[in-house]
């Protein structure tokens, strides 16, 4: 491999399931009209994204059991390259159920059994993969029992090789993970508070600005909040951006955030400006919204709706 590729990685790699039934009620069967079945995760969800857009990527992280050959398998299939690790148990599943005349409704089971060797194979498969890498996207949670601080781990072990780490994750991952300054964070609102120790209003922009400003303070070169429908805050070194959100009605919001993401990382693997990496990432996210399932985007939808994303400086 020797042009430059993303590499994502997913701790907890699942098949993703998205069940669209009429409608969802309790203490009765709930037939199911249609299904779709794919690799999902937070990090694979960004390297599909990545790659539909037409870029060189390398998915990894852990997978296990028969759902995890099963991820494998179709990743193959989907022309997506990957190196995983084989961690103890099956890979989980993670239903997604959307009935047409409510919203939808979550269910993720818990994920492998890690063992300290399993995070030490992963960092040594990273530090090779490191060498052809334009930048390294870190998604999703820890799967149950791993070190709450491995995303710290991955950072600074990456850190003599120079290309930019994105981490998306939440709670005391995204805790850990901020102490060893990765190019870029997206927490939503909750995750933000979280952070900075401040619970500010969606309206109150320029509270959450201070707040994004502050994490940018901490050592973190781009801080991103999002607003849901009302698009996203982005801080730099030198501004805050407000980003718009493309005016769609969503079919399913699951996984805009991890087109978000996807899109941040092939603009920095395009070297793109940083408002033009923006445009892309808000587009990313509203092409993934009128998708039926996660981490798949309409490359020409993505085109179009990026010359529609306003991105403001505010401050």
């Amino acid at each position: 491999m020797s042009r430059k590729h993303i590499t994502t990685v997913t701790l907890n790699a699942a098949i993703d399931k998205t069940y669209f039934v009429p409608s969802l009620a309790a203490g009765q069967a709930n037939r199911v009209r249609r299904m779709i079945a794919q690799p999902g995760g937070k990090g694979v969800n960004a390297a599909r994204v990545a790659h539909l857009l037409g870029e060189p990527v390398v998915a990894t992280g852990f997978v296990g059991g028969s759902a995890g050959q099963w991820i494998e398998t179709a990743l193959t299939e989907q022309g997506l390259r990957h190196q995983f690790v084989r961690a103890g148990g099956e890979s989980r599943v993670c239903l997604n159920v959307v009935p047409d005349d409510g919203e939808s409704v979550e269910l993720l089971e818990p994920g492998l059994e890690t063992r300290p060797e399993h995070y030490e194979e992963l960092l040594h498969l990273l530090e090779r993969l490191a060498d052809t890498s334009s930048v390294i996207v870190l998604s999703g949670s820890v799967p149950s029992g791993g070190p709450p601080d491995i995303y710290r781990t991955i950072i600074e072990r990456l850190k003599p090789y120079g290309m930019p780490v994105i981490l998306d994750t939440s709670g005391a991952a995204l805790l850990h993970g901020i102490a060893a300054s990765p190019h870029m964070i997206k927490p939503n609102q909750e995750e933000m508070a979280h952070l900075t120790g401040s619970v500010r209003s969606a309206l109150d922009e320029a509270a959450l600005a201070e707040d994004v400003a502050s994490l940018v303070r901490r050592g973190i070169p781009v801080a991103a909040v999002s607003l849901g429908s009302r698009g996203a805050l982005a801080g730099l070194a030198d501004a805050v951006y407000r980003i718009g959100a493309v005016p769609i009605e969503p079919v399913n919001v699951v996984g805009c955030g991890d087109a978000f993401i996807a899109g941040a990382a092939v603009g920095l693997h395009r070297g793109l400006p940083d408002e033009d990496l923006f445009k892309l990432a808000a587009a990313c996210g509203a092409s993934n919204a009128l998708q039926l399932s996660a981490g798949v985007v309409d490359p020409a939808q993505v085109d179009a709706f990026s010359e529609l994303v306003r991105v403001e400086r505010i401050r």
